[in-house]
């Protein structure tokens, strides 16, 4: 695969976003591995920047529901698509993370907020739109607010990454691993080679055959960005989970070198309001982390075609159910009552889309066909070309 130059960074990447994973933890694994030590000198590398905590709003937590959170690190990670590297204070945030830390269990979970999730964005208006508009209208501070009031959480550390650099991490670790299950999803990811190709102004070859597949850094872009088959938007964020899985198995068997190089690649990717001693002490225990399993919000959900500025979205049927069902699977709070802004914005979307929570079970894994090649975003406008191919 050929390497990227600045131009090819520079140029029109539309959807490369939608794979990227969760570098940052694969990262404090590589500095599991090699000893802090040796990595603080790269620490610099990481681009910290303070979040305007002013800015970041949160629900109106009892004191119960605060205590569920003790023993626990939350974290928001969020994968910018952008035309130039290096900008992180805009931007449509099209993929958004959650990475819970049990302290105790030694278990981490992920959650993958669906880009297109229909909720309050935190606008002054008090506007629903899809999530990852939050990003692009008021940066990081008002994403992690749209995290936290519409879910009840109380998140006040994130990390964004510039996605140019995850095929090359990916190519740093060897490849990865992934099982090519039908002759259409080949023909898809076939497609998805050829056109991120020409995005990164890269060579990777076609995959040829189905079933198991070491899969190069470019030919992983590809697959993550498949979305046409069964499943659609749902189905792509089980693929970027499971590039981060796999990632992770080939971290924990790197070398040093290969560690040395992916630290290169990824540190001056990242920015984070994390301090070095919020990173070094998850580090000492990253590597007895165990990722559990991982999941996609909404857990129940719809499609809807709001027409307009915004497009086809995924509806949480219901709201307030599914954050029930986030604090049990983040924090195994049983029977969790939400607040009352959780329910005012669970009847709101109901009443704005017409879809309940009786809505889910016969929509589930429905596949919607919804391209027609218009820019179906509804993302604002930032200066990033968000048009899906």
């Amino acid at each position: 695969m050929g390497k990227r130059t600045e131009a090819s960074r520079r140029y029109k990447r539309k959807r490369t976003a939608a794979i990227v994973i969760i570098i940052v933890v694969i990262a404090l694994v590589a500095c599991g591995f090699v000893g802090y030590n040796y990595i603080k000198g790269k620490f610099g590398k990481i681009g910290r920047v303070e979040l305007d905590k002013d800015k970041v709003q949160k629900s109106d937590l009892d004191e119960a529901t605060q205590k569920t959170f003790e023993g626990n690190t939350t974290i928001a990670l969020f994968g910018l698509d952008n035309r130039s590297t290096g900008y992180y204070d805009r931007g449509n945030s099209d993929v958004i993370m959650i990475v819970n830390v049990n302290n105790d269990t030694k278990k981490l979970q992920v959650v993958s907020v669906y880009r297109d999730t229909f909720l309050n964005i935190q606008n002054s208006d008090g506007s629903f739109h899809k999530a990852n508009a939050a990003y692009a209208y008021g940066g990081p501070e008002q994403a992690i607010s749209m995290l936290n009031k519409n879910l009840d959480l109380d998140i006040v550390n994130y990390v964004t990454f510039d996605v140019a650099t995850v095929a090359d991490a990916i190519d740093v670790l060897g490849g990865v691993e992934i099982e090519i299950e039908s002759q259409s999803e080949l023909g898809y990811l076939n497609d998805y080679i050829e056109h991120t190709n020409g995005i990164l102004g890269t060579n990777a070859e076609y995959v040829y055959s189905t079933g198991t597949q070491n899969l190069s850094g470019v030919q992983a872009v590809a697959y993550g960005r498949i979305r046409y088959t069964s499943g659609s938007d749902f189905r792509r964020a089980e693929r970027h989970r499971l590039v981060l899985t796999q990632l992770l198995k080939k971290a924990k068997k790197a070398n040093i070198a290969q560690l040395n190089e992916l630290m290169d690649v990824v540190f001056p990717q990242i920015k984070t309001d994390l301090t070095q001693k919020q990173i070094t002490d998850m580090m000492s225990v990253m590597l007895d982390y165990d990722l559990k399993d991982s999941r996609g919000f909404p857990f129940e959900k719809c499609s809807k075609n709001m027409r307009g500025n915004i497009g086809w979205v995924d509806v949480p049927c219901d709201l307030e159910t599914n954050v029930k069902e986030l604090h049990e699977y983040l924090y195994g709070t049983e029977n969790y009552d939400p607040t009352e802004a959780i329910k005012e914005y669970s009847y709101e979307i109901i009443n704005q889309t017409g879809l309940s929570a009786e809505s889910a079970e016969k929509d589930r894994y429905e596949e919607i066909d919804n391209f027609d090649g218009s820019n179906d975003n509804g993302a604002v406008s930032d200066g990033s070309d968000s048009t899906e191919e």
